[in-house]
């Protein structure tokens, strides 16, 4: 997030109105605990995770769960949580609506902080988390007034951190992408799976494929694919090697399907890149030879 982007969610945020509803608490889930709301949320979710660890996907992104991850939850977001067996989750969840007062329009989801931040002072963080919980349930003539500057803190705290956090983040997502494609390159013909590859970098493949997505432009499934075929081209053109022991070497099925996918990429089929000179004779052969 730029700090011109920053600035004005700020200022949109500073003019909003935050609504609480009596949906709001806290809670040790259970063992075999799955969240999987069945319809879209109706409002928005400050959903917070004090400890244990677990997984959270919205809108088909998964993040992992940790403690001080925090979900900004918007309204017909599709959400399903799950929760680390051994580890359980601790949770605080604030549901709340925001209008302009003086139109009475509803907010725009984009001026927001995003979807997830793993918040570094969880300390203060948890206490104006737990004073909401407190005002929700009470009934003093300040509650809305109060409420409502509370979780404009809160929402500038998120701010705060995605911005101090992107920079430090971009660089290490960097690094295990950089893992990443060392690790495919390493040996193309490997045949690996997605969650493999995760396990090398300690991410969820879903997670992954994300990042991967973001800093290289295509998935990690097209990527393997153009790994394979440029390591093909080389085995091609500087070794004896066949075309059907080059497709057997990559851990191509068929040759069929190898040499498809050889065209698709590189115009022509394999066989016009086949390797054809005579074989390199050592130097001390060509010394005896003059």
């Amino acid at each position: 997030m730029s700090d011109r982007h920053t600035e004005a969610s700020i200022e949109s945020l500073l003019g909003a109105q935050f609504v609480h509803s009596a949906n709001a608490g806290k809670a040790r889930c259970e063992p075999g605990w799955h969240w999987q709301p069945m319809r879209p949320l109706p409002d928005y979710d400050l959903w917070y995770a004090m400890s244990g660890k677990g997984q959270m996907t919205v809108n088909g992104t998964s993040y992992p769960i940790g403690q001080g991850s925090c979900f900004l939850l918007r309204p017909d977001d599709q959400v399903e949580a799950t929760q680390d067996p051994v580890d359980r989750l601790n949770v605080i969840f604030i549901h709340f609506s925001i209008i302009d007062p003086f139109r009475q329009l509803p907010f725009i989801p984009a001026m927001l902080p995003e979807r997830h931040t793993v918040v570094a002072d969880t300390l203060l963080f948890e206490m104006l988390l737990n004073r909401l919980l407190q005002l929700v349930h009470s009934d003093t003539p300040w509650r809305v007034a109060e409420y409502d500057l509370i979780m404009k803190q809160l929402m500038m705290q998120l701010l705060r951190f995605q911005q101090t956090d992107n920079a430090s983040m971009t660089g290490k997502h960097r690094q295990l992408v950089a893992r990443v494609i060392s690790y495919i390159r390493e040996d193309p013909g490997r045949r690996v799976s997605h969650r493999e590859i995760a396990g090398q970098v300690g991410l969820s493949p879903e997670y992954l494929s994300v990042l991967f997505k973001k800093y290289t432009g295509t998935s990690i499934k097209e990527y393997i694919t153009d790994a394979r075929l440029e390591r093909s081209m080389h085995l091609l053109m500087e070794t004896p090697m066949n075309v059907s022991q080059v497709a057997e070497a990559l851990g191509y099925s068929n040759v069929y399907l190898f040499s498809k996918q050889f065209k698709e990429h590189y115009g022509s089929p394999p066989s016009q890149f086949k390797w054809k000179s005579e074989p390199s004779k050592a130097h001390a052969q060509q010394e005896d030879q003059k």
